[in-house]
């Protein structure tokens, strides 16, 4: 550009500062920086360098000066030496002096072995010096001598070929430690005073560190546990171990002392894994020692539980001391020791659970869950058995009869409500620990039956309350009920208490029989010796448990899921503590789940059995079905696997994601509530639960809305002659492996000649209907009558069917193929029997033997109840069969035959009578049929029901015939209408007929005298009225097709009279 200033040329751009770029500035600032940096690190090297000299030249002249000190000290000894005396006080004091200030264990122990034997030569002297008030100097070189020489003592048997005497260390020891010598010489309250002093010094400084090393090392190996010392050497050790405890019996020390001697004690000897020598020597001896301070040791352990470990070895230790020196409710501080010992056992059997769960895995996990973290536990297999050992024993002796009982005794004289809560705690860790620790540990078992410590304990449980923000209670069941999350201090508060209550209440209930737990008139005595609760008490109790359980469904699966997963946590984070924390929660949460529900579950079952709660009691209106789309909703256990109470959400693999997605909140809990406790959502809507559940299932095996009369199918001809023979044949699995498919029948008459008529869906139900009939006659062995005219499996069939299982299996498989195609069978099966099709175990109890044999029953409840000798009435461990005329002698167990029945065992022998009654002799038939009825529907989907539900959906529900609702849903064919004139005769004479006589009509025209479960409208096909010509004819029927073919009768009498006759004349098929 030019410039207009006059100048014609450019003037070139000049930089005087030198020819530097635009970071100069960075790089001067980070040079400067760089240097400071290194004259920093030059002056921290050099003030590092003198201090290390400094500290080298200290230590070399220390060591040159102990070195001279050393030479000194030998050249006195030798003088001592020579001149045969004992060295004056002056002399002693300045080489007691010279040895604390070079003393080291390696180079001077033989110079402490002679200065303790200058101190022995003169005890008394010795230790009134140190005592003296003005003599604090000479009491701590006692301290540091006695410290030193213990020390020694247990380097010295470290040392390997170590042949150095103890003797002079121990016998030093032994001497100025003595309570008897000390107050012999300085008076009682100075000699403890004294004594005090020292061994707040000694403790301080690993003085029981170094006892149980020199335990450890020198007592020899022992077989059996024995307070008797073994050898000298291990009455010396014990006699050092009790020195400090002595002290503790006498009142002028004080409690900060008491502490110090039982929190090292429990550091170093008893919390610590215990050896052989501590565990069979030193633990039985300090248990016969009179005066051990347990009550102190208690006070100790509640007070420093944070300084003492709970360890399992602290348990074995405390339970061991506590058979000498502590009864519980009789020993000196009453309620008060009672409550702190329960709350110690609380604290230490924790462990029980937390073993229990490394070595055994939890018991919610599945086998793959937590592989990858077992490399780190073969490092501790060997100490972790060791643990388990010890552990047992402790439950052992926790569960001791005359431990149990004592205890007992004093729960009940205590009136505290923490002992209660102390007392519930550790009976949940052992609930927690073993899936069947209420059968196994007597302390759980006989709290089952005293019904007065239930009464309490659910008293306790109402009463515990949440203060919330305004200042009113609330108590914390009402918080679980709503699902609302608790806080862990409010769960450790409730609980215990809860799981404890409901497993010894369940114990309790499966014990008693009807007469008992309903308090009949001829059982009113026992009430208040075996039912806590009266039944005006139960209704509102399994009424909040009820609400309790619908509550832990809500916090099992809450609404709002974690972001990120739990193992992708551990994987970032690493493993924490809390994690094992959760887990543990997670346990305790899925524990009072399981117990909580199992409570509910029995106390249903008895008022099924005997209703003892109003109506609509166990209806819950908060449990929502979602049925608007029946199509959509899923019951199948695989699909739940994923979905564990309290275990948070797993990863779902491919095949389960190929499925469907993941199941909503809402949907997860709806499918719990339904296998866990379905009785909360009303009858009716389980049945539409389940027919939507088989709708679905349907489309997809039979797809009949789409292919009708296409696709795969099952067609079977069959001769009426022989149903059921031709019928086991051609549908047996390997014939017809799913049963579910679309089936389509062809009935062959007597003359061989096929049945007119095409299987629309009538014949295939006549067909299924009439095989069930003869599958369930009596008179072909496969099924026998109770006295109440019930149906079960015949336990004797194995004189008749060699391969009966087969039979059995098919005629399952013939059942849910009826109930699969909701077609409704009169067959009265007893209450046992449905018991165990719908149970999630196939064994049911002896509550169910009045079904089977009522007069059996009442006897066994005879028995029971006797209160003369048993043995009078000849009774043995054996059972007699009749099989086919022929009788037969079966022991109820091993030797049965030569076991008489007594009041001891009379119980056992009721339980053993029921069991072989109900389970042991139709077992594998009531297997087989359970298998065969799973084979065509899932049992998951049956389990939603009860017996007496179960019976209602295979032959109907046992109310009136509803005539209004079987008019609005009749259709008309062959001329008729709902407004023809026969058509109103025949409704006015049914609306006139007894329930009996509609219930025939019904029978004649459906081939089942009970109503559909959800009225006519479910009918299929629908129930219909032909015109059947002229009224010289009676009226038939095709119960294949809910066809009722009526002439048209045109007077009320002669249609009432002739339908009459037809219903009640129990004609046979034929098509007409």
């Amino acid at each position: 550009m030019y410039s207009f200033e006059g100048e014609f040329r450019r003037k070139p751009q000049q930089n005087l500062s030198g020819a530097s770029k635009k970071q100069e500035r960075n790089e001067l600032l980070q040079r400067a920086q760089n240097e400071r940096h290194k004259r920093e690190e030059q002056r921290r090297r050099y003030n590092s360098t003198i201090l290390i000299q400094a500290f080298v030249r200290g230590f070399l002249t220390r060591q040159r000066y102990k070195k001279l000190e050393r030479i000194a000290f030998d050249v006195r000894v030798q003088e001592c030496n020579h001149s045969r005396q004992p060295p004056d006080d002056k002399t002693l004091t300045e080489l007691i002096q010279k040895l604390l200030f070079f003393y080291t264990e390696k180079e001077d122990a033989s110079r402490l072995v002679w200065v303790s034997q200058q101190l022995l030569k003169q005890p008394e002297h010795f230790i009134m010096i140190a005592a003296d008030s003005s003599g604090d100097v000479w009491a701590w070189r006692v301290c540091r001598l006695l410290q030193m020489n213990v020390a020694h003592m247990a380097a010295a048997i470290q040392q390997l070929n170590s042949k150095e005497s103890l003797a002079v260390s121990l016998r030093i020891v032994e001497v100025f430690t003595s309570l008897e010598t000390c107050q012999r010489i300085l008076g009682e309250s100075k000699g403890i005073a004294y004594l005090t002093y020292l061994f707040t010094n000694l403790l301080n400084n690993g003085y029981f560190e170094d006892v149980r090393c020199l335990i450890d090392n020198k007592v020899p190996p022992l077989l059996e546990a024995s307070s008797q010392p073994p050898t000298p050497m291990a009455a010396c050790l014990f006699d050092m171990v009790t020195r400090p405890l002595q002290l503790i019996s006498s009142s002028t020390v004080n409690l900060e002392f008491n502490g110090l001697i039982l929190r090292a004690l429990c550091q170093h000897i008893l919390a610590p894994q215990l050896t052989e020598p501590v565990k069979l020597f030193i633990i039985p001896a300090l248990a016969e020692l009179s005066y051990f301070p347990f009550r102190q040791l208690l006070e100790v352990l509640k007070q420093y539980a944070h300084a003492v470990p709970a360890t399992t070895w602290l348990m074995f230790t405390v339970l061991s001391l506590e058979k000498k020196h502590f009864v519980p409710g009789q020993s000196v501080g009453g309620d008060g020791l009672l409550l702190i010992y329960l709350q110690i056992l609380a604290s230490l059997t924790v462990n029980i659970s937390k073993m229990y769960m490394t070595s055994h895995g939890s018991s919610h996990e599945s086998v793959g869950d937590s592989d990858f973290d077992s490399g780190s536990e073969m490092d501790h297999e060997d100490s972790n058995v060791e643990e388990l050992h010890v552990l047992e024993q402790c439950i052992e002796m926790l569960n001791e009869s005359s431990r149990v009982q004592t205890l007992l005794l004093a729960v009940d004289q205590s009136e505290d409500p923490h002992v209660l809560q102390a007392l519930c705690q550790v009976c949940h860790n052992l609930l927690i620990a073993h899936k069947l620790a209420i059968h196994k540990y007597k302390l759980l078992y006989m709290l089952a039956f005293k019904p007065t410590f239930l009464r309490h304990l659910w008293s306790a449980i109402l009463s515990v309350c949440q203060t919330s923000l305004f200042g009113s209670a609330t108590p914390l069941l009402h918080v679980i009920s709503r699902g609302i999350p608790m806080s862990p201090e409010d769960s450790d508060r409730i609980v215990p208490l809860l799981a404890v209550f409901c497993s010894l209440f369940s114990l309790l209930i499966a014990t008693l029989h009807d007469s008992e737990f309903y308090a009949d008139d001829n059982h009113s005595g026992s009430l208040l010796t075996t039912m806590p609760f009266p039944l005006s008490a139960l209704v509102p109790l399994s009424l909040t448990l009820k609400e309790v359980c619908l509550g832990l469904v809500e916090l099992a699966f809450p609404d709002s899921r974690p972001s990120v997963r739990d193992d992708y946590r551990t994987a970032v984070h690493g493993r924490e503590q809390p994690s094992t924390v959760s887990s543990q929660d997670t346990q305790m949460w899925s524990h009072l789940f399981k117990v909580t529900v199992g409570l509910v579950r029995q106390l249903h079952a008895r008022d099924i059995r005997r209703p003892f709660c109003p109506d609509g009691h166990w209806i819950s209106k908060q449990v929502v079905i979602p049925l608007d789309k029946p199509s959509d909703f899923t019951l199948r256990r695989h699909r739940l696997r994923n979905y564990r109470p309290f275990q948070g959400l797993r990863a779902f693999t491919r095949e389960e994601l190929e499925e469907g997605p993941p199941l909503s909140t809402k949907e997860v809990r709806t499918m719990t509530i339904l296998r866990e406790l379905p009785f909360v959502v009303a009858f009716q809507k389980r049945v539409l639960v389940f027919q939507s559940l088989i709708l679905k299932d349907k489309m997809e095996h039979q797809g009949e809305h789409s292919h009708f009369l296409q696709g795969p199918n099952i067609q079977v001809s069959v001769r009426r002659n022989y149903l059921y023979e031709d019928a086991f044949d051609k549908l047996s699995p390997e014939n017809e492996p799913e049963l579910r498919l679309k089936m389509r029948v062809q009935l062959v008459n007597v003359a061989g000649m096929d049945e007119a008529g095409v299987d629309g869906g009538g014949v295939f139900r006549e067909f299924l209907s009439e095989l069930l009939k003869t599958a369930f006659d009596p008179n072909r062995g496969f099924f026998r009558l109770t006295k109440d005219n019930q149906l079960y499996p015949n336990p004797n069939v194995h004189l008749l069917v060699e391969d009966f299982p087969r039979h059995y299996y098919f005629i399952g498989r013939v059942l849910g193929k009826a109930l699969y195609e909701n077609l409704l069978v009169e067959l009265p099966l007893a209450e046992f029997f449905l018991s165990k099709l719908v149970g999630r175990h196939s064994d049911v109890d002896v509550h169910h033997l009045a079904s089977l044999d009522p007069i059996m029953y009442r006897s066994l409840l005879f028995l029971k109840s006797f209160e003369g000798d048993v043995a009078d009435l000849g009774l043995d461990f054996t059972v007699l069969n009749d099989e086919l005329g022929e009788t037969r002698v079966d022991e109820l167990k091993p030797g049965g035959a030569n076991i008489p029945v007594t009041a001891s065992n009379r119980i056992e022998y009721i339980h053993l009578m029921a069991d072989y009654k109900l389970n042991k002799q139709i077992r594998a038939q009531c297997n087989a049929f359970k298998q065969g009825l799973a084979n065509v529907i899932p049992l998951e989907w049956l389990q939603m029901f009860n017996n007496k539900e179960l019976q209602v959906l295979i032959s109907g529900a046992q109310i009136p015939v509803d005539v209004e609702d079987l008019k609005q849903h009749t259709n008309y064919t062959g001329g008729y209408a709902s407004d023809h004139p026969t058509i109103r005769l025949f409704w006015k004479v049914v609306e006139n007929f007894t329930d009996l006589q509609r219930r025939q009509l019904l029978k004649f025209v459906t081939s089942c005298s009970r109503p559909p479960l959800l009225g006519f409208k479910e009918l299929d096909p629908p129930f219909c009225i032909q015109h059947a010509g002229s009224v010289d004819r009676l009226p038939t029927a095709s119960t294949c097709m809910n066809l009722l073919k009526l002439p048209e009768f045109v007077e009320e009498a002669i249609l009432r009279d002739k339908l009459l006759y037809a219903i009640q004349a129990g004609a046979g098929f034929e098509l007409s």
